[in-house]
């Protein structure tokens, strides 16, 4: 019994800690491709007037000159909206310090897309090892939401 604990707390452990992954795109017949990319998944929570704290998963994904970020609301809707809107993105990096990122692209569709100095911005933010908190708003016609979510690099 406690061999099967020590691996569901090892399971656990490493599905909690957003790690970088290598993916590679595929082509129109579903065929992996020589392209690559880094992903990484965290799990994180939204607000807005509907809901308080409510689970939120966030896919990041590095082409090598752009970073998007699907935000999934509940866990699994895209964080869409009426409009496009270009929010600041605050982040705590494991040595304490705050970051901000300004004139960030958040798509109708739900996507957070760090480009050009946004991107740049971002990959020097995330060169330490360790816990980051990453905190943004979106603004919307009708009501505002803010989202946080955590991740380890190691």
């Amino acid at each position: 019994m406690k061999k099967l604990l020590l691996v569901l707390a090892i399971i656990t452990s490493l599905t909690t800690n957003a790690q970088w992954k290598l993916g590679y795109y595929v082509d129109e017949f579903g065929d992996k491709t020589e392209e690559s990319f880094m992903r990484m998944r965290a799990l994180g929570t939204f607000t807005n007037s509907a809901t308080q704290n409510s689970k939120c998963i966030y896919d990041f994904l590095d082409s090598g000159n752009t970073m998007e970020l699907y935000v999934r609301e509940y866990g699994n809707s895209m964080a869409t909206e009426i409009k496009a809107t270009f929010e600041t993105v605050k982040i705590k990096t494991p040595s304490g310090e705050i970051k901000l990122i300004k004139n960030v692209f958040f798509s109708k569709s739900g996507i957070l897309l760090f480009h050009k100095d946004t991107y740049a911005q971002i990959k020097s933010i995330l060169m330490e090892e360790g816990r980051y908190v990453m905190v943004f708003n979106r603004s919307g016609k009708y009501s505002n939401s803010s989202y946080k979510v955590i991740f380890n690099i190691e």
